[in-house]
């Protein structure tokens, strides 16, 4: 196959048993990165750990998104548009790209690119 002819879904297995090794705060998204592999996401986050669920904007957000640094990753997909990445732990990092989950003005919710496509795959 054809790296051309990955799904997102396809493409981002790369990410499977790579850590977390960055976040990064923008002003108005995130950047989540496992080795070379990199997410921007301009929509909501939700972090699901420890039996919680804390979304972007909640007391605690970035202190729980965080601690899933140096975590690796057991499963990623992207399914109903909706980016999930799991860890060993069972914790995940859900990402949203539903029509009402959009900000304006941004036309975007997800961008991932890896080190190993030259494929820029938007959402």
């Amino acid at each position: 196959m054809l790296e051309t002819d990955l799904t997102l879904h396809d493409a981002m297995q790369v990410i499977v048993g790579e850590k977390l090794s960055s976040v990064t705060f923008v002003m108005d998204y995130w950047q989540l990165a496992f080795d070379g592999h990199v997410f921007s996401v301009m929509t909501w986050l939700a972090v699901d750990a420890d039996g919680r669920t804390t979304r972007s904007g909640e007391d605690g957000f970035r202190d729980r998104l965080c601690e899933q640094i140096t975590k690796i990753v057991s499963a990623a997909g992207f399914i109903d548009k909706v980016l999930t990445i799991t860890f060993g732990d069972g914790s995940t990092i859900r990402a949203f790209a539903r029509d009402e989950d959009y900000r304006q003005p941004c036309p975007e919710a997800l961008l991932f690119r890896s080190y190993k496509f030259k494929t820029l795959y938007v959402v």
